[in-house]
């Protein structure tokens, strides 16, 4: 940046001297024509420096652009997948999210290369601003208080602009959430068959509408000041460039100075007007980084101590709640009520319940996702919220309802049950077997190196079964001591259910298992039967013991199911 300016300066003033010398050429006045080349070669090196610096700075704004598109991309990830649950039961925590979520891509790099660009123009204008103070210093205020207008409309405008993001409401989340049912592909399906397409692009058009319209009266009723800030900047400049001529045609200053301090002048004025446009960009900016970098800063809910408790490998944990009550975040409804359970060692046990019984809630507090607002959860002894998380992870296999399925090959989707192995395919074909999903994954064009997703070249889509046995191996694979299947069957035929937990019983004699699960032949297996009904335990036992309840909600429960089947 120093050589651009420096060189920028020196090419103006030895133009403005080859002015001078043709000057008094065109006057008949002796010039030496070494001299003239001389000027010459100097103005061509200086221009050339200019030329490789203006190159140079150009190539480190895109280095900048790149470094911050990468540095934002991982932290964004990493501190948006580091939430805790609870978080996202916060409204305004929602909103203020996904207005990050909207901008992350490029305003940091934006906001960087703002500041390189405000620097360039600070070093420029410092260098032309000794000239001109030699020259004619008033001329200083004079230029500067033009151009504070336009400034203070931009700046109060940017902070306008993104405090409408909160003011609207939950209109913009709405728009953010709705757009998803229009690109996302599996929920396209859904819009296409009910032909609610065009509904949910006009609610989409009305949204954005609605929103952009705050903005645009703002942006008019700034346009005004921007107007009046604008042409205060032309009539100084022109008021200074009349002034330089008057004092050429009065004789008090040459062609050649007139060249040179025109220039500067210029060139300090550009810089000025470079700043406040640079400034303005990075209030612009700034705005949004505020609550990026608020996000990176956001406290956890769940707090883990200072010296966690670590849970060593080799033992597999008992599981047990106390009097445990819970609220969802927001909620006055019970979601929990009272919960007494203890799970051993080994232990094969299954909740069943209707919907919103609060079997998934049981779970999502076991891996505490959520802590209780009653009572506490121990493992071993000692209550989850001591603990070392990541160590009690390590004892955990999960298979969730809404498994994760991921655009890679079968091998890695698979491998991500623990990381640690993820080199080990040997482990990977036995995982796939545990879960009865070897034998169609062989059959696939490129077997365990099938990539998982229709988007990419030869990729495919698994059925929805197939899907379920794969996110089951990728839990088999944990190769965990408890092991937690949320309808671990709920897309498989009856025939591949009977087949997995065979090989489940079989695999897992002196594992923790626990299940959630609508379909009875599944859950007749466990040990232990826990009967969910409105956050409570209603009932507990094997199947054979609930059967013999008359009045029980679990012996109706499986007699209206088996009716099905007669």
């Amino acid at each position: 940046m120093l050589i651009q300016v420096t060189s920028s300066i020196l090419s103006l003033f030895f133009a403005s001297r080859i002015i001078g010398q043709l000057a008094q050429a065109a006057q008949k006045q002796p010039v030496s024509a070494n001299h003239v080349y001389i000027l010459l070669g100097a103005s061509t090196l200086a221009i050339l420096c200019e030329r490789f610096a203006w190159h140079w700075i150009s190539f480190i704004e895109r280095k900048t652009w790149i470094k911050w598109y990468v540095r934002i991309a991982v932290d964004y990830n990493k501190a948006v997948s580091g939430l805790d649950m609870a978080w996202h039961h916060n409204n305004d925590f929602e909103k203020r999210l996904q207005k990050v979520q909207q901008e992350y891509h490029y305003t940091p790099q934006k906001f960087s290369n703002s500041i390189l660009s405000s620097v360039h123009s600070l070093i420029r204008l410092m260098s032309t601003l000794i000239v001109v103070f030699t020259f004619a210093p008033w001329l200083i205020i004079i230029m500067v208080a033009s151009l504070l207008p336009g400034f203070f409309a931009e700046k109060r405008f940017s902070k306008i602009k993104w405090d409408l993001w909160g003011e609207k409401g939950d209109k913009p989340l709405l728009a953010y959430k709705t757009a998803i049912f229009l690109q996302d592909k599996k929920k396209l399906q859904e819009t296409k068959i009910f032909g609610s397409r065009d509904h949910l692009i006009n609610i989409l058009k009305s949204l954005y509408t609605d929103f952009y319209e705050r903005q645009l009266k703002y942006l008019r009723k700034f346009q005004v000041h921007m107007f009046a800030g604008l042409t205060t900047e032309v009539i100084v400049a022109a008021g200074i460039t009349l002034w330089l001529l008057r004092k050429v045609l009065s004789g008090s200053l040459s062609l050649a100075n007139y060249s040179f301090y025109s220039g500067i002048i210029l060139q300090f004025g550009s810089s000025l007007s470079l700043i406040v446009s640079g400034l303005n960009s990075i209030f612009d900016s700034n705005e949004y980084m505020k609550d990026l970098y608020w996000l990176f800063d956001v406290k956890p809910y769940l707090p883990q101590k200072e010296n966690p408790i670590i849970i060593e490998k080799a033992e597999i944990p008992t599981l047990s709640f106390e009097n445990v009550s819970f609220k969802y975040p927001g909620s006055s409804t019970w979601a929990l009520r009272n919960i007494n359970l203890t799970i051993k060692p080994g232990d094969k046990v299954a909740f069943v319940g209707e919907n919103g019984a609060g079997k998934t809630t049981i779970v999502k507090l076991l891996l505490r996702f959520y802590d209780p607002d009653e009572g506490r959860i121990l493992v071993s002894g000692v209550d989850v919220r001591d603990l070392d998380i990541a160590s009690y992870y390590n004892h955990i296999g999960v298979l969730f309802q809404d498994f994760n399925d991921y655009p890679y090959s079968v091998r890695d989707n698979i491998a991500l049950g623990r990381v640690d192995n993820f080199k080990d395919e040997k482990k990977v074909f036995k995982a796939a077997k545990l879960a009865d999903a070897d034998s169609f994954i062989k059959k696939y064009p490129e077997g365990y190196d099938q990539i998982l997703e229709i988007g990419f070249k030869n990729g495919i889509e698994p059925s929805g079964g197939q899907w379920q046995r794969i996110a089951l191996a990728r839990a088999m694979f944990r190769d965990a001591g408890i092991l937690i299947l949320d309808e671990p069957t709920a897309a498989v035929d009856a025939k591949s259910e009977y087949e997995i937990f065979k090989t489940l019983e079989e695999h897992s004699k002196d594992k923790t298992t626990v299940i959630i699960s609508h379909r009875f032949s599944t859950v007749r297996q466990a040990n232990i039967i826990y009967v969910m009904n409105q956050g409570k335990i209603t009932e507990h036992g094997s199947h054979k013991l609930l059967m013999k309840s008359e009045n029980g909600i679990y012996r109706e429960m499986f007699n209206k199911q088996a009716e099905g089947y007669r």
